[in-house]
C-alpha cells in the first residue's frame, strides 16, 4: 500500500502487516504498543529532518522495520542528531512512563550495529572500523543470547541478533 503526503511517499509493505497480524493473533499483547512507540520513534527522526530543512522522499514500513529515506545534504553533526532523535523519543517516554517497551526500543536502537541508529552513528564517526566493530559486537551479542536462552529461556535477544546478522551479511 502506498500513499503520498506532499512529495513524500508512505509505503506500508505487506510483510509489515503480516508480522503485525501474527504478533497480535499469537497473543503478544505488546505488539500494538511497540508499533505506536516505533512510529513515535520515527517521528523523532522526521522532526529533526524537518527542523534541518530536509524533506524525506519515502517513509517505509516493512518486515525490516520503519525507515525514512532522504537525500543527505546534512553535515555529520546534523546527521548524527537526526539518528539520535529517534532513540531520544523512546528515552523520554521511558523516563515519563516508566515502561519497559521504550527502554527496550531505546537500548536496541542505540546498539552500535547497522542498520540501527547506533550503527549509523558509528559509521559516521568511524567509517573504516564500523564493519569490524559490528562483527565483534554481533559475535558478543550472539554468545550472550545463547547464554540467555540456556539460563532464562529468553529468545528475544537471539531473534534480534539473528536478524542483525542476516542483515549485515550483505555488508561484511
Amino acid at each position: 500500500m502506498e500513499l503520498s503526503v506532499n512529495s513524500t511517499k508512505i509505503r506500508i509493505d505487506f510483510s509489515f502487516i503480516l508480522i503485525l497480524c501474527l504478533a497480535v493473533f499469537s497473543g503478544y499483547d505488546n505488539a500494538i504498543l511497540i508499533l505506536i512507540f516505533s512510529v513515535l520513534h520515527e517521528f523523532g527522526h522526521l522532526s529533526a529532518l524537518l527542523l534541518f530543512g530536509v524533506h524525506p522522499y519515502l517513509i517505509e514500513f516493512s518486515f525490516f522495520g520503519a525507515g525514512i529515506k532522504y537525500e543527505s545534504t546534512l553535515s555529520l553533526f546534523k546527521e548524527a542528531v537526526v539518528y539520535l532523535c529517534g532513540p531520544a523519543v523512546n528515552l523520554l517516554f521511558y523516563i515519563f512512563l516508566k515502561d519497559d517497551i521504550n527502554l527496550f526500543l531505546f537500548i536496541l536502537n542505540i546498539f552500535p550495529v547497522f542498520p540501527l541508529d547506533g550503527g549509523r552513528i558509528l559509521n559516521l564517526i568511524f567509517p573504516k572500523a564500523e564493519k569490524v566493530i559490528t562483527a565483534i559486537l554481533l559475535v558478543i551479542s550472539f554468545a550472550f543470547s545463547i547464554y540467555l536462552i540456556i539460563n532464562s529461556h529468553s529468545v528475544s535477544l537471539f531473534l534480534v541478533t539473528c536478524y542483525l546478522i542476516l542483515f549485515n551479511l550483505r555488508y561484511l
